[in-house]
């Protein structure tokens, strides 16, 4: 194997990072492994979700594996009880709790049916809130969606989300007919942690779908809007509108990601919609989106794969490149302050 540090880009830990749907958190704790180190989770009576090293202070064994007693996890090893601050409350050999027995307690918040861990300095937390996604939380939206790991680093789907002329070659009949063409200009609006990025394509005839799902006719030409957003390293939405005399018909797509380790990362997709509310038009669309999702999954881990097999190598760039290399810039960039912190 040809692999290199080169060739896998890490995610910094000063981010906030979905790490489980709402409803998996409950009374019984839940592992999850992020940047290759477990988190365990679970509510305490109140309902607070709890986030701690998933690693026993006293031996190497899974808290994950314990159970929640009131608001302590208790060790099923050493029957150590944690307090929902990571602190050593009791041991069953002695009185005494051990001067400085404790685990990592991680800052973590619930937002649009997610659980949020930030899994870097707990004092910037506060300082990077969480990015809105009010097509998840406000009525008028209708929203599928799975999650899945991908045999990937998180970099090959950043690299992915931010170009999609590659839609019309793994997916021809999900790709719009303006993707066949040329495309036009890009605008890239860079921040010092995020990166967005629009164009307008001329107008056209929907793709039979298209014209479906909105009830739009499929002999009128709409112009229709791409735009993408790097909200943060666990976090990339997009946007695709349909123009017409009476408002978008909108659909957003909602990536969260979390970096399993260097070479595996969990995939959590949503589409919403702010037309056509019923289950047909679902039913018309899950099947198209999931399908791509899974094309796209297959094609990140065979160019894993060739990385592996033999390392990095030289990359053409074109002017579709323009956006991802901005987001490639931003993670260093955040790399780098957070190395120097």
């Amino acid at each position: 194997m040809k692999a290199s540090k080169g060739s896998v880009r890490r995610f910094p830990s000063d981010a906030w990072y979905a790490v489980a749907h709402s409803e998996e958190v409950g009374r019984s704790p839940v592992g999850r492994v992020i940047h290759g180190t477990g988190i365990v989770l679970y509510r305490t009576a109140q309902g607070a979700v709890v986030a701690l090293a998933d690693r026993c202070a006293h031996r190497p064994y899974p808290l994950s594996r314990g159970e929640v007693v009131g608001d302590l996890l208790v060790s099923s090893y050493s029957g150590f009880a944690y307090g929902p601050d990571g602190r050593v409350v009791s041991v069953p050999t002695q009185e005494q709790v051990p001067v400085d027995a404790a685990v990592r307690a991680y800052p973590a918040a619930e937002y649009a049916g997610l659980v949020w861990v930030w899994t870097g300095n707990p004092g910037l937390a506060a300082r990077r809130p969480l990015t809105l996604l009010p097509w998840l939380t406000e009525p008028g939206w209708t929203t599928f969606g799975a999650d899945w790991e991908t045999a990937a680093s998180g970099g090959l789907l950043q690299d992915n989300f931010a170009d999609i002329t590659h839609v019309p070659h793994l997916h021809p009949v999900l790709s719009p007919p303006v993707l066949r063409q040329a495309p036009p200009r890009l605008h890239v609006e860079v921040s010092e942690q995020q990166v967005r990025f629009w164009r307008d394509f001329p107008a056209t005839r929907l793709q039979t779908w298209q014209s479906e799902v909105t009830g739009l006719s499929p002999d009128a030409e709409f112009v229709q809007r791409e735009e993408g957003f790097f909200a943060s390293p666990g976090l990339w939405t997009d946007r695709w509108d349909v123009l017409t005399a009476d408002g978008p018909r909108t659909m957003h797509f909602t990536h969260a990601l979390r970096p399993v380790d260097d070479r595996r990362t969990h995939h959590y997709w949503a589409v919403s919609r702010n037309f056509a509310p019923d289950r047909e038009t679902t039913g018309i669309l899950r099947p198209l989106l999931e399908g791509y999702y899974r094309r796209v999954k297959d094609a990140l881990e065979v160019m894993q794969d060739l990385i592996d097999r033999e390392g990095p190598a030289k990359e053409v760039r074109v002017r579709a490149d323009a956006a991802m290399l901005e987001v490639r810039r931003v993670m260093h960039r955040l790399l780098a302050e957070e190395t120097a912190r």
